[in-house]
C-alpha cells in the first residue's frame, strides 16, 4: 500500500552507495556468496572470548560517548555564540534592525532542534531500536567487514603471486 513504508534493503558495506573502494564486481560477488551462506565464516561477537567481548563493548561505548559529547559541545558552543550576540545587541548600542535579533535567536535555538535528531541518529547507530530480520548488530557487521577485507586482500595477493611465478 502507498501509506506503508518500504523496508530498506540491508546492503553490505561494499554494496552501499557511499563505498568508494576499488573492489571489482567479481570480488563483490565472491563476498556475496559468503554472505548468502547460512553461517558466515567470520566469527560473531558471541563466539569470541569474554575478554574480547568486553573490550569491544568498551570501545563501542567510548566511541558512542565521544560522538555524543562532540555533538553536545558543538550545540552548546553555537547556542552560546547566539546568546552572546543576543546580549550584545540587547545591552550594547541599539540595533537599527530586528534581523540581528532574529538571527541571534535562531543561533540560540536551532542547534537544539538539530541536536535532538542527531542524538537519536547516533543512538540508533549504536544500538538500533528496530533491527530488520536480516540486519546484524554493528559489532557483528564490523567483524564480518574486517574478515571480508582480509579475505579479499589475501586472495588478490595470492593471484598476484601466482601470476609472477
Amino acid at each position: 500500500m502507498w501509506w506503508t513504508r518500504r523496508k530498506k534493503e540491508v546492503l553490505p558495506w561494499y554494496r552501499q552507495p557511499t563505498y568508494k573502494g576499488k573492489m571489482t564486481e567479481a570480488e563483490k560477488r565472491r563476498l556475496d556468496a559468503f554472505r548468502m551462506q547460512p553461517n558466515h565464516p567470520a566469527a560473531t561477537v558471541d563466539e569470541l572470548p569474554e575478554e574480547v567481548q568486553s573490550y569491544i563493548n568498551r570501545l563501542e561505548m567510548e566511541l558512542y560517548d565521544k560522538k555524543q559529547d562532540m555533538l553536545t559541545g558543538r550545540t552548546v558552543g553555537i547556542s552560546a555564540a547566539g546568546a552572546a550576540w543576543l546580549c550584545i545587541n540587547y545591552f550594547g548600542p541599539p540595533a537599527t534592525t530586528i534581523w540581528t535579533y532574529i538571527f541571534a535567536t535562531a543561533l540560540l535555538s536551532v542547534p537544539w532542534l538539530i541536536h535532538q535528531f542527531e542524538w537519536k541518529k547516533n543512538a540508533d547507530e549504536f544500538l538500533p531500536e528496530k533491527l530488520e530480520p536480516d540486519a546484524l548488530m554493528p559489532s557483528d557487521e564490523g567483524i564480518r567487514a574486517e574478515w571480508e577485507l582480509n579475505y579479499t586482500v589475501a586472495a588478490s595477493r595470492q593471484e598476484r603471486n601466482s601470476k609472477r611465478d
